[in-house]
Parts: structure tokens; C-alpha cells; sequence
């Protein structure tokens, strides 16, 4: 599980290296057969390379050792 204060990559290019400053949950648009979806969570990563902050689905970075 991630948390805040992880250094974290992400999955599509792990060339792109933080540390997750801010986590929240954001509501879902997606329907699926039994109904609406729950909160995903996205996750604020502050980037090593030049200090700014993406926004990423957590589902979509890895934590770093």
C-alpha cells in the first residue's frame, strides 16, 4: 500500500521517480454491471527531476525500496 512520504514510480515510464506528498479520494464516472463504482485514489507525487507536483491514479505507480 502507498502511503504519503513513499518515493514511488510510475508504471508507464519508470524513469519518472518521487515522493508522494498528498493522497485523496476521487469519485468515479465508471458504471459497471452492479452499479457505480467506488472512490479511487489519486495520488500528489512531488517529481525528483524538477520539483513539480503530477497528480497519478494510485493504481498507476509503484512503490520504490
Amino acid at each position: 500500500m502507498i502511503k504519503v512520504g513513499d518515493k514511488v514510480a510510475l508504471f508507464e515510464n519508470m524513469s519518472k521517480k518521487g515522493v508522494v506528498v498528498d493522497m485523496f479520494r476521487q469519485k468515479s464516472n465508471q458504471w459497471m454491471v452492479g452499479g457505480a463504482m467506488e472512490h479511487i485514489f489519486i495520488v500528489r507525487v512531488k517529481m525528483d527531476s524538477d520539483d513539480s507536483l503530477e497528480e497519478h491514479r494510485a493504481d498507476k505507480v509503484m512503490r520504490l525500496e
